[in-house]
């Protein structure tokens, strides 16, 4: 504590050592400094030096990809997140879709709301990153290539949480629909706050929102699945009315996960780096559908920018502007690799 730090004698390399305790520490208060004689106010100076330092520590473990504190980002974090709600966006979307009604807490609505030239300008101002293009698995996508490619309606559904939401308003489905200019895309998203297929599997939810509109291809991802047991269910809900619907599952990306703690961010449950990751590979294999670890590149990126992980966080969990297009990128990596 303070009065301990002020009331002992220290050899030169203790004083290091508690100048760096104490960048951990809440500052000194004017009770303990009250407590600190005239004749030791030196080292409490010395104490909120240390605590004036760990602003610079901060900025030079960001600057090496190194966390303050291991899977703990706000330990270092050079941005402010407001109490309630996110940061404002500096480039809202730009394409108008249509929103469909539905119960509360759930939301669908159309994709793409960005245009091809709006994202451009996004990626031209986001930082810089180097991530490995993951190579698509389209054994277990074949239809969807072939529409890709030859051209023809495509209907996708994405289901999940906030993640697949802010995935999915990325805008990649428009840089899809330009890479394969043959292709007409429809795509509907289907989320809710905290959204896993624990809740789209019960109460017909399938049966009433998806079904009807007899997808392609079903996206299902993000950070709030349950278990790899719920995705199966799903799954098995959907092909029942739907024989030759394909599948894309996908591991998650952003919430509170640490991507520079290696260690941290493979222990979270969503994370495909980890057992999650893991689990729905083997799902993936055992029910035909086609599998994407987001996790991996994402954290690739964020690591080679040198940049703290907030400057692409709009709030505590969520992806800004920069953030979403990480995932574009991602995916757009995925649909355009052989």
């Amino acid at each position: 504590s303070p009065s301990q730090f002020a009331t002992r004698t220290y050899t030169g390399a203790e004083r290091v050592q508690c100048m760096l305790c104490a960048m951990t520490l809440p500052p000194i208060s004017s009770e303990q400094e009250t407590m600190v004689s005239r004749s030791w106010r030196p080292r409490t100076r010395l104490w909120r030096v240390a605590r004036s330092l760990r602003f610079c520590v901060a900025v030079i473990c960001s600057t090496f990809g190194a966390p303050l504190v291991a899977g703990d980002m706000m330990a270092d974090s050079p941005v402010t997140f407001p109490e309630k709600g996110a940061l404002p966006s500096k480039h809202p979307p730009d394409v108008r879709v249509k929103s469909e009604p539905t119960e509360k807490g759930y939301f669908i609505f159309e994709s793409p709301c960005r245009s091809v030239a709006q994202i451009d300008l996004i990626q031209s101002e986001m930082p810089p990153g180097k991530f490995t293009s993951p190579q698509a698995d389209w054994t277990h996508l074949l239809r969807t290539q072939k529409i890709l490619r030859d051209g023809g309606e495509l209907r996708i559904v994405a289901i999940g949480d906030s993640i697949v939401n802010d995935t999915m308003r990325s805008g990649w489905v428009a840089k899809l629909a330009e890479a394969y200019p043959k292709a007409a895309i429809t795509t509907t998203v289907y989320v809710r706050g905290g959204g896993g297929c624990q809740h789209y599997r019960e109460e017909s939810r399938l049966q009433k929102n998806v079904i009807p509109r007899q997808p392609h291809l079903v996206f299902i991802g993000g950070i709030s699945q349950k278990g790899v047991e719920d995705i199966r269910a799903v799954i098995e809900q959907l092909r029942a009315a739907i024989p030759d619907v394909e599948f894309l599952l996908a591991t998650g990306t952003f919430g509170r996960s640490d991507p520079r703690d290696v260690e941290s961010l493979a222990k979270a449950k969503h994370s495909g780096t980890g057992e999650y990751g893991n689990s729905l590979k083997q799902l993936a294999a055992e029910t035909g559908c086609a599998y994407l670890d987001m996790t991996s590149p994402w954290a690739e990126y964020i690591r080679s920018s040198g940049l703290h992980p907030h400057l692409f966080y709009r709030d505590r969990v969520h992806a800004n502007t920069f953030g979403e297009q990480i995932l574009c990128k991602i995916l757009m990596g995925f649909f355009t690799t052989e």
